[in-house]
């Protein structure tokens, strides 16, 4: 409906972009104030001082103009990194607990299994346990990404909770056969 008001006769109409006719529209004003100024049109009526100060203003402020527009997407710019950094912390801070919850609900499976004698159901309690570890040390890589966490001390960390997993997947198959 909207290409059919745009099309007059068969002929489209181009698309005016708003931000150069305000453009253009502002410059226009400009131009006439200030030869109603030069003109002294309407001058008599106000203080010569307060129209040459805001001439003076506009002619300032014309001159500021780009450094102006381009400051909002310089600040957003410079707010990402703390923005990345603060969701990198909330999301670190939300799967450790999540973590701590899973390790305390399969600690108290292996608990429960251990006493009923049934070694498997615990063996496996205790390996998912070990693996919540990995869901740690994955939103902790995420976190060093964003410059959260120290980098080093984050892969030091999930190589030794890789090299406990290895050694305790290791063991499984001898206390199984030794059984």
């Amino acid at each position: 409906m909207a290409r059919e008001k745009v099309q007059t006769d068969g002929a489209e109409q181009p698309a005016v972009d708003p931000a150069a006719a305000a453009a253009s529209l502002l410059e226009s004003l400009n131009e006439h104030l200030l030869q109603q100024s030069a003109d002294g049109v309407g001058a008599d009526a106000l203080n010569r001082q307060i129209v040459e100060a805001v001439n003076l203003l506009n002619a300032q402020l014309a001159a500021h103009a780009p450094a102006l527009a381009s400051l909002g997407s310089e600040l957003l710019i410079r707010q990402a990194s703390g923005l990345v950094a603060q969701s990198a912390a909330s999301y670190f801070d939300g799967v450790t607990k999540l973590a701590l919850a899973s390790q305390g609900v399969l600690l108290r499976k292996m608990t429960e299994s251990i006493i009923k004698d049934d070694l498997d159901a615990a063996t496996e309690s205790a390996l998912g346990a070990l693996n919540t570890h990995l869901l740690v040390g994955g939103a902790a890589a995420v976190a060093a990404a964003s410059g959260v966490l120290d980098a080093d001390g984050v892969s030091q960390a999930l190589e030794r909770i890789n090299q406990s997993i290895a050694q305790f997947s290791a063991s499984q198959p001898e206390r199984s056969s030794g059984a």
